[in-house]
């Protein structure tokens, strides 16, 4: 944003006479304050109605205001008496005007009005500084920040070849069961090493509408619609074409007191959370409501709650049925999170947070007996396959497919939902020692366990992943080996954000994320490429460059908690600024 040029503003004319007469009464008055008042009486009167007369002859006093001052100079000399009797008397000629001597303390009053009324008029007209902008302007700000990144994808050459990417299965018109040749399945790459340079660009704006209400709105790179990534992939859409902008956040902020507020709208992510649950670039859809409570300067509380719509069914959906539609099948997270902030000893803190978040009708349904032959036809439960996942969780098929009559080898076209429902509670913990400013030691903890996990019902459903490995190629037993845990530890060393030149911190951390733990589509996007089913080691550190520009490595080595082998790590070089 830029502030256009405002064009010079005129004085009233009232100020610019009173402006004129100090000026003139400055210039008499001048030498009578070097000297005596004796001496002042030396000043020809001519003098001063001269240098009137010049100013109307310039324009710059019209004959009126001319008269005005002369008349209001008579007026002050007439009212005067003790000024004039403390003065000596000097002859004058007839109808000459008499400038007295001013005190200083007079000359600083008429200064001082001057100026109030300057300041005021100024402040009214809203020029009170060279080039300022509106008034409404100095309730908006702009933000911002941009990262570049170099990134390394490197698979070990013995990870297991066929997982099969149910995304695409789920994202197309169907993956038909009765010709997997015809119709081959889509696979994960697992093998092949990769290099990619990509790019993150955010702008914001932010503006405080009323003393209690704000507004935010922020645009954001990013390869596809993916909620854990605003990752732009450079060479993507080749020939040097340009990217598409997303719209991240747009939210309505109302704070009526000030441990109180609610977000409406798409909003940052109300809880405080690691990426074991969920991605630092995630953002939510619905409502939320945060509160603090300050106890003590050292002891303080809080309540997040919220509501967001996952999924919203299409209004339309079943378009090709002529008679019903089917019903909605609406996909919501519930989530509450109560913890504490806890100055206990000399520079040394401790941040706790335990919540409990429910993905209600998340999981897959199977469906009543239907055909699905073509891409046009709808089965009952098609609306519980996930509408973005990454990689971990435990999948079934949920079309309960008929064969069409006379045609039983026809096509079979079949969709996949997740079979684990999901009640995540979380134990999120941090404690902070700044006894070595401004180094500081941060160790930080992790734990997530789905409630809602059963292995007996996922069985029953026919899981097609998350079996246990066997030693015997030739054994084809296939044996369910899913789980409900995750835990994550951090330690990080220097300057937790990096502020300045120099600023600098270095951390190691281990992370075990099972695989029906946490829903996968809302988990870090990094650690083995996204997604459960994981566990390894994340190294890394940054240094400053210069103010809000620094430097940063990391290196996310994972492996498979169960199934076939599957190993990567990702190596991320990152240039990031912010404004």
């Amino acid at each position: 944003m830029t502030a256009s040029i405002q064009p010079r503003r005129r004085l009233r004319p009232r100020l610019r006479v009173r402006a004129l007469a100090l000026a003139l009464l400055a210039a008499c008055a001048a030498p009578a304050l070097a000297a005596s008042p004796a001496d002042a009486a030396k000043i020809s009167p001519e003098v001063t109605l001269k240098l009137i007369d010049l100013l109307v002859a310039k324009g710059v006093l019209t004959r009126g205001q001319a008269d005005d001052l002369i008349a209001e100079a008579r007026a002050s000399a007439a009212t005067a008496p003790a000024t004039a009797a403390a003065t000596p008397a000097y002859q004058t000629a007839p109808g000459a005007v008499v400038v007295p001597y001013v005190p200083e303390v007079v000359r600083q009053q008429i200064k001082d009005e001057l100026r109030a009324e300057v300041v005021q008029q100024a402040k009214s007209e809203g020029w009170a500084a060279p080039n300022a902008l509106p008034e409404w302007t100095q309730r908006i700000s702009v933000y911002g920040d941009l990262r570049a990144r170099a990134e390394d994808v490197l698979n070990d050459g013995e990870n297991y070849r066929e997982f099969p990417n149910f995304a695409a299965l789920n994202s197309g018109s169907g993956y038909d069961v009765a010709d997997p040749v015809a119709n081959p399945v889509p696979y994960v790459n697992t093998t092949k090493n990769r290099g990619r340079m990509r790019l993150r660009a955010r702008l914001g704006v932010h503006a405080q509408i009323a003393d209690w209400v704000e507004a935010d709105l922020r645009l954001a790179t990013g390869s596809d619609r993916s909620p854990v990534s605003t990752n732009q992939t450079l060479g993507a859409g080749g020939n040097l074409s340009k990217y598409s902008l997303w719209l991240d956040r747009a939210y309505v902020r109302l704070k009526p007191t000030s441990w109180l507020s609610a977000d409406i709208g798409r909003t940052p992510n109300p809880f405080w959370t690691s990426e074991l649950l969920f991605d630092n670039d995630l953002n939510f859809d619905g409502v939320a409501v945060k509160t603090q409570f300050a106890h003590d300067p050292d002891f303080k509380t809080f309540v997040n709650v919220g509501a967001f719509p996952v999924f919203n069914t299409d209004f339309d959906f079943g378009s090709t049925q002529k008679m019903d539609k089917e019903s909605s099948r609406d996909k919501w997270l519930y989530g509450a999170q109560a913890g504490l902030d806890w100055n206990f000893a000399d520079a040394m803190s401790l941040k706790l947070g335990l919540g409990y978040f429910l993905f209600d009708k998340l999981n897959g349904q199977f469906s009543s007996p239907c055909l699905a032959p073509t891409a046009k036809d709808v089965c009952d439960t098609d609306l519980s396959r996930p509408q973005f996942q990454q990689f971990g969780n435990t999948m079934f098929a949920i079309r309960n497919i008929v064969p069409a009559q006379g045609a039983p080898n026809g096509p079979q076209l079949q969709y996949f939902g997740y079979a684990s429902e999901f009640g995540v509670a979380n134990l999120h913990a941090a404690l902070e020692i700044a006894r070595f400013d401004p180094v500081k030691i941060v160790l930080e903890a992790d734990v997530v366990k789905n409630t809602k996990y059963d292995a007996k019902r996922i069985r029953a459903l026919g899981p097609l992943n998350n079996f246990k490995p066997t030693l015997d190629p030739a054994d084809t037993t296939a044996i369910f080996d899913g789980g409900d845990m995750g835990y994550y530890v951090n330690l990080l060393v220097g300057q937790p954000k990096i502020e300045k030149a120099w600023d600098w911190n270095a951390s190691i951390g281990y992370k075990r994320l099972e695989s029906d733990a946490v829903p996968d589509a809302f988990a870090d996007s990094d650690f083995h490429l996204g997604g459960t089913n994981a566990r390894g080691f994340i190294v890394g550190g940054s240094l400053g460059l210069a103010r809000n520009t620094w430097l940063g490595l990391r290196w996310l080595s994972a492996n498979e908690v169960t199934g076939q082998p599957y190993s990567v790590d990702v190596i991320q070089l990152d240039l990031n600024t912010q404004f």
